[in-house]
């Protein structure tokens, strides 16, 4: 009985060591492999991304030399910590929610100002269309289901980061890496 009571009053001690490790695990596995934000395109999709492994790893071909890797996720991905969905590269978002997230996003870089299906917004290009609705067909088609809002169909667009290191003219900028992720988004289907 004394031993049933020695092990019963250990299960919290080891129930509380196996919750430590697991967070020290999990904290050491991201680090080794994640990447700094100075290597890596993040891009945050307002809808389902059933494909985000595989449209990474297609946005991944023909990278630049300093970038490790990319990220894809949905918005919900950041549902607990928004920092990261602040701090994207690129988004893809519907017409409707550009107000909302407004301060996330900075105007069209000028090397894909001259589209001609182009979001204009407070006099200028905010964003290029990469899904039409009334078409049904857009850029990613394969790895992003844009049809998940239901009834509202509307257009999505791909939007740049007010904080991107990856768009040259953004303050601590790095290279342009974004722009030429955006070129390469624009033509997958």
């Amino acid at each position: 009985m004394n031993n049933i009571r020695k092990i019963t009053g250990l299960i919290p001690a080891l129930v509380l060591w196996l919750m430590f490790s697991v967070l020290l695990w999990g904290f050491v596995f991201t680090k080794i492999t994640d990447a700094p934000a100075q290597n890596k395109i993040v891009l945050f999709v307002d809808a389902a991304v059933p494909g985000e492994a595989a449209l990474a790893q297609a946005l991944e071909e023909g990278r630049g030399e300093h970038i490790r890797m990319v990220q894809v996720h949905p918005f919900t991905y950041a549902m607990l910590d928004g920092g990261p969905l602040e701090q994207a590269d690129l988004y893809i978002v519907p017409a409707s929610h550009v107000e909302t997230y407004q301060e996330w996003f900075r105007p069209l870089p000028q090397a894909l100002e001259e589209r001609d299906d182009l979001l204009f917004w407070k006099g200028r290009a905010w964003g290029v269309r990469v899904y039409d609705a009334n078409g049904g067909r857009g850029a990613a088609e394969a790895y992003i289901d844009y049809e998940t809002r239901g009834a509202e169909r509307e257009d999505y667009y791909l939007i740049f980061g007010a904080r991107s290191l990856h768009v040259l003219t953004n303050e601590n900028a790095v290279d342009d890496e974004a722009v030429f992720t955006a070129r390469r988004l624009l033509n997958l289907r």
